[in-house]
């Protein structure tokens, strides 16, 4: 195999969302960044390795941790080239294959943003990652070592698996992503109350951006809009976006003051105020291009949205969207960089000892700041002030520790 040949990466069939979601029962061929023929039998690299037990297995509870020693199936074999785009959706192989794809393709798309390999937390016990495509349990979970996926029960007694859900994956791995960014919980101490929350949003926030990188999904996206992404902040309202479970949590309009101390429900305003930042950038990418006009303002102004201003951005988007759609995908993908590169370079200034929401939320502003996308740090702001994450005395406050002339107000 010629060097040339090799450097072009693995092909994987993956699927952007659950295959029982309506529109996305068709796999979508993808590259992974190892090699071609780098990929062992497993699948397995040097970072993770896929385990398929013979026996229903339990979940994972200390102090019974990897490596798993029961009874395993062969391990999965990649074609004669190397690749593991010749599996059979459907069959126990491809399941193993899915697993493992969708882990190396989400870290493929954040150590991009991060500009660094991400490092396991776990790395000073376990060299790699072990990866249980199916156990008997309701639930998934990232823990010490190990992902494992169980299945969602469905109608007529089938399972809907998580190793073939991209989403379940990608938040699951966006937790040891984090571990690996900005450290363990502190221990023999409680967590600050922001942690654990910041933690769920996050970890949806990575699946969200991942998604945003399978074609299928942003055309999927897009076109039924006719690109209007306002719509997705009223998801009430556009019963038919309900399938993008990403976009369902990320477009809630919950404040600080309207959540409770569960961490799920207290995830909620960060990851709405971070969507929101990312709708207003791509609005304004779409109106400084030429390809819409919209009313001046932003997302958080425009939370009470009422019907004429609803139709006016309808209206706007809805004009020759056919020869504008390719244009449009190519502001979404600049806004979910510029935004995806600001929240990645804000880990490397947390400390999970000290994590709080609204140094967080500057964190991600000073990232923006440093890598000449002022303007987005200022639309980052507004939307978190709105979600009550940060106040305008934070704004102050922080504005006279800058050194930089940019302060936001």
């Amino acid at each position: 195999m010629s060097d040339s040949k090799a450097s072009i990466g693995t092909r994987f069939l993956l699927y952007p969302q659950s295959p029982t979601t309506p529109g996305y029962d068709k796999p979508e061929l993808v590259w992974i960044s190892d090699k071609q023929g780098s990929i062992l039998p497993g699948p397995q690299n040097a970072r993770m390795y896929v385990v398929d037990p013979v026996d229903p297995k339990e979940p994972y509870e200390y102090p019974f941790l990897p490596p798993f020693h029961g009874a395993k199936a062969p391990p999965v074999e990649p074609s004669p080239d190397g690749h593991f785009d010749h599996l059979q959706p459907g069959s126990r192989a491809f399941l193993c294959a899915h697993a493992f794809g969708c882990v190396a393709r989400i870290l493929d798309v954040w150590e991009g943003y991060l500009g660094h390999r991400i490092n396991w937390h776990f790395a000073d016990t376990y060299e790699r990652l072990e990866i249980i495509p199916h156990i008997d349990w309701e639930n998934a979970q990232s823990g010490y070592g190990m992902l494992e996926f169980g299945f969602r029960p469905i109608a007529g007694g089938g399972e809907d698996l998580y190793a073939l859900n991209f989403d379940v994956i990608a938040h699951e791995i966006g937790h040891s992503i984090l571990f690996s960014e900005i450290g363990m919980p502190p221990v023999g101490l409680p967590p600050g109350p922001d942690l654990h929350a910041y933690h769920e949003g996050v970890s949806d926030l990575v699946s969200l951006i991942g998604m945003l990188h399978f074609d299928t999904a942003m055309d999927r996206l897009l076109r039924r809009g006719s690109g209007n992404l306002m719509a997705l902040n009223e998801l009430n309202r556009v019963a038919e976006l309900a399938d993008e479970r990403q976009i369902r949590i990320a477009g809630n309009a919950r404040k600080m003051t309207e959540v409770g101390h569960e961490v799920h429900d207290r995830s909620r305003p960060f990851t709405g105020g971070f969507f929101d930042a990312l709708v207003q950038t791509y609005h304004d990418l779409a109106v400084e291009r030429g390809l819409v006009e919209l009313p001046h303002g932003s997302i958080a102004d425009a939370r009470d949205i009422d019907q004429d201003l609803e139709q006016t951005y309808a209206r706007a988007f809805e004009a020759d969207y056919d020869l504008k759609h390719f244009q449009l995908k190519a502001c979404l993908a600049d806004a979910r960089d510029i935004m995806a590169l600001g929240l990645a370079k804000s880990w490397g200034r947390l400390d999970s000892n000290s994590l709080s929401y609204a140094g967080a939320a500057f964190a991600v502003c000073d990232a923006l700041q440093e890598a000449g996308h002022g303007n987005v740090a200022d639309t980052v702001v507004e939307c978190l002030a709105w979600r009550e994450i940060i106040t305008p005395y934070d704004v102050h406050m922080m504005g006279q520790g800058r050194s930089r002339s940019a302060v936001w107000i």
